[in-house]
Order: structure tokens, then sequence, then C-alpha cells
């Protein structure tokens, strides 16, 4: 067995010291071709793209090339519910542990998730009782034998347009996890509001399966007719098969009551009884970095952490924001910055789209994996100077502008930190270098610095 990796960081020298001490022959550096001597099979992690060369020069001589995810299926037999779509992935992966959890189905949560172990290391330990895997269009393009036993859609919305070239190539991707060759799978949640979501629906249907659909379409089998919400809580209600629904859950917006009722439908799809999924749904907490209310904070403001970078994500989450904000007659406080390799393309819209929903826009520079950060900034500074909206200030440095939001906010106002998440780390160079960041600290650190 031989491994490759491109990088020689510090962090992939420590793996590939515990690789080696498993018999592993490890190669760090270069284009990986010498790594192919002698293979049958090549196994990639899904952020290796088809063109790299390690890649393409497998593909070229035949042989078989799989992503991680693909491997890990065929080594683990358990029922497995996969979750893929632009947004909301992570939340709504959550929820269908909390679902099959509380039906006593013992979930392991896996696939491209900051929350659980590669399915290929699940494949290490005991066969668990049942799997929730969140699936990017990464993994579902490299993975030609997956085939699922029940799959969610959340939405298709522009994103990783700098590997998948177009919308419609990003869709074929996504597609995979539904429908391939001659295989259907057996049920699938889809939203009715997502052009790709009707369009597998009537595949899937077309084909043999079973399409459960929901939205806020006129046409979904599962149609939120109502939501409300506050900054902690939602009460839903929704028109199913069966009859209205009432739901109350701790995820507040109208983008997670699309995830709330995906999750209410897989569940009726399923055969769960509603009651313990009703009650599974109410309980479930918001994923942390999702939407997350910072407690405990000695301020007469509260603070929400969250992911978002993408133009719809961003949207979403400050529509919430703005709403719960209002509710008490406090402004929206925004603190934004766009990572990762599409952040220059997508960085303009989302510029705009804060600029447009904030009383208050602080925009701040970041970097994934080390990419420029100044790129990222001006994509976003540009797109916020041509959106109309509320007061926008720029601070390159991340503590600086969370510093100057916090300075800026008055009682029951709502500040709200975008673009990083959960992230702790801040990346410094391409070679793996990084210092610690957590906006959840920095904020705390502030607060008590200004009491």
């Amino acid at each position: 067995m031989r491994a490759w990796d491109g990088a020689a960081d510090p962090v992939q020298l420590e793996r590939a010291a515990a690789l080696r001490d498993l018999g592993v022959e490890v190669r760090l550096g270069g284009d990986g071709l010498d790594a192919l001597r002698g293979a049958k099979t090549v196994v990639k992690s899904p952020g290796v793209p088809p063109e790299a060369p390690v890649v393409a020069e497998a593909t070229r001589r035949g042989l078989e090339v799989v992503d991680e995810l693909d491997l890990g299926w065929r080594l683990v037999p358990a029922p497995t519910v996969a979750v893929t779509g632009t947004n909301g992935k992570s939340t709504v992966a959550s929820l269908c542990v909390e679902l099959l959890a509380a039906h006593g189905r013992e979930p392991v949560l896996t696939g491209n998730t900051e929350y659980g172990p590669p399915l290929s290391e699940v494949a290490l330990g005991a066969v668990p009782r049942s799997l929730v895997a969140e699936v990017s269009s990464y993994q579902a393009e490299g993975s030609p034998a997956l085939a699922v036993d029940a799959a969610v859609f959340t939405n298709l919305t522009p994103e990783h347009l700098n590997r998948h070239r177009s919308m419609e190539a990003y869709g074929e991707a996504k597609r995979r996890l539904f429908l391939r060759e001659d295989w259907c799978v057996p049920l699938a949640a889809l939203n009715a509001d997502d052009e790709l979501g009707r369009r597998l629906a009537a595949e899937i249907d077309q084909r043999g399966g079973r399409a459960l659909t929901y939205g806020t379409a006129a046409g979904a089998g599962y149609r939120i007719a109502e939501c409300r919400w506050g900054l902690r809580e939602a009460e839903l209600t929704v028109e199913a098969p069966d009859g209205r629904v009432e739901l109350r859950a701790r995820l507040p917006g109208a983008h997670n009551a699309a995830n709330l009722v995906a999750v209410l439908a897989l569940a009726d799809g399923l055969g769960l009884p509603r009651e313990p999924t009703l009650a599974a749904l109410a309980g479930a907490a918001p994923v942390p970095g999702r939407f997350e209310v910072l407690g405990d904070l000695e301020a007469p403001f509260d603070v929400v952490v969250d992911f978002a970078i993408a133009p719809d994500s961003v949207a979403n989450v400050l529509r919430t924001a703005r709403t719960a904000a209002r509710a008490r007659g406090g402004r929206l406080l925004t603190v934004l910055s766009v990572m990762g390799r599409s952040a220059p393309i997508i960085g303009r819209e989302s510029g705009q789209l804060a600029r447009e929903l904030s009383d208050h826009l602080v925009l701040s520079a970041a970097s994934y994996r080390g990419e420029p950060r100044i790129v990222a900034l001006a994509a976003l500074a540009a797109g916020a100077r041509a959106g109309r909206g509320g007061t926008l200030e720029i601070a390159i440095d991340r503590r600086e502008a969370i510093a100057r939001a916090l300075a800026a906010a008055r009682p029951g106002d709502l500040v709200a930190l975008l673009g990083r998440g959960p992230t702790v780390h801040e990346a410094t160079d391409l070679r793996g270098g990084s210092h610690p960041l957590d906006e959840r600290e920095i904020v705390r650190d502030l607060i008590r610095c200004a009491s």
C-alpha cells in the first residue's frame, strides 16, 4: 500500500510518520506520478480534483479511481442515509442523526463533515447499526459504486464553480447520489422549491423509487404553510399527506424550516412513528457554527456565529437574524469574510447582499488553506460598495473587525459573525501554517475587557 500527498507541511509529516508505523509507504511532494507504480486502484481524498496529474494519469492508464467515501461504503455494510446540497447539509445531517437515535437506530455521522470521521475510518471499527453521510459534490462525482438506502437533497445554489466550472456540472455531480446509469435511490426527500429537486423527484418516480417533496411550493408533499421564529426557537405548520403537523424547534429561520421538514418527510418515508420524530426535531440543538447563539455573554446584545459565505447562505442567515433583531427593536450588525478557492467568485454577490441586509457591516479578510486573503476581501468590498444598506467598514484583521462591531452594538442589537463558523484556526500560508482563531473566544475576551 502506498500513500501520496502533494504537501509536505508539519501536519502531513506527522500523518506520514503514523502511516509508516502501520507499514504504509508514504511519499510527499511532487506530482505523485511515481506513486502509481504497480497500483491497481487509486483512492483519492475528496479535495483532489479529477484533473490533478496523479488522478488524470491513473485514469489514462485505466486504473480504478474512487473517492474515499466510495471505499468506505464498500467496507461498511450498514444502512445509510446520505445528505447533499449546497446549503444546509450539516444541519440536515445532524437532524438525521437525532432522528435515527430517537428511534433506536444508533447512527454514526460520517462523510464530509467536521463532526464525524470519514467513512473509510468507520470501517476500522465495529459495524454501526446505521450511518448518516454528509456528501459533497466532490465525493459524489468520484463514487461509482455508492448506492445509499435513502438520500436528502437540500438545494443547489452557486458554489464550487472553481472546480465544477458550471452549474450544470455541479448539479450532475449531486445527481449521482440519486440516479446513476440503471440505479435509483429507493427513497429520497427532495426540495420542491429547487429546480434540481423537482427534476430529481420526477426522474426517481419514473425509475420506480419513492420521491417525497418538501418546501413552500404549492405542489410539495410536505408544504410549509406557516413559519414563525425568534432568536432561539421556531414554530412551523406543515401540510403533510396525512394532515396538518405542528412542529416546534430550536432552529430559527425559513431555511431551517426547510431543513426540519426535509427530515420530517424522510422519517415518514422510512416508516418511523411520528411522535418520537417530532420530539427529536424539537430537541435538536443548532450545529456548532450554524446560527449558533453564543451563551453566557455579559452584554445587553446577542451574538450569532455562522459559517455562511456563499450568497444564498449569507442571505438566509441575515434574513433570519434581521427578523429576530427587528422583533425586539434592535439592529443587525454583521461581520463578514469569505474564504476558500471560490471566494473571489462568490465574494462580490455575498458582499452586496450583506450590505443590503445589515444595519452596519464590517468586512474582514480570512483564509481557509492559505489562499490570498486580500483578493477575496476586494471582491467583498466591491459588492458591498455597490449595494445599498447600512454603514460599511473594512478591517482586514478578523479580531479588529469583531471588536468594531461589538463596540457599535447597543442594547437589543444582534451581532452576526459570518464566514468562519466552527473554524478555530486561521491559515497563514499554503504550506500548512496556521494560528489559533476562535471567534467565540474573541467575543468573550473583548466583552470581558470592555466590562
